[in-house]
């Protein structure tokens, strides 16, 4: 059984912008990607209006569709085992 806490609410709940130029959002993306899990990125950037702006969103939709969080650099949390990306020993991110 999952302990509630303020964080694991929290985190049901998080639901950032992943494209700022049309604030598409990750749940958007993630629907998307239910509704057909074979689409290439550029199918997927299409059919959502991701990256049809600047494009500076184009990494954080492809983490997406590899499962991953959207944040990426030094200074992200790691996937696997949460410590800031720069400090992380198990190189999953």
């Amino acid at each position: 059984m999952e302990l509630l806490t303020l964080k694991n609410i929290a985190s049901k709940f998080y639901d950032p912008v992943v494209c700022n130029c049309f604030k598409v959002k990750a749940s958007t993306i993630k629907m998307a990607i239910k509704a057909d899990e074979n689409q290439t990125l550029d199918d997927l950037l299409e059919i959502t209006n991701a990256g049809n702006g600047c494009r500076a969103c184009v990494c954080r939709v492809d983490r997406i569709m590899k499962g991953l969080p959207t944040e990426c650099g030094p200074c992200s949390k790691c996937p696997s085992c949460g410590l800031i990306s720069k400090l992380c020993d198990c190189k999953c991110a």
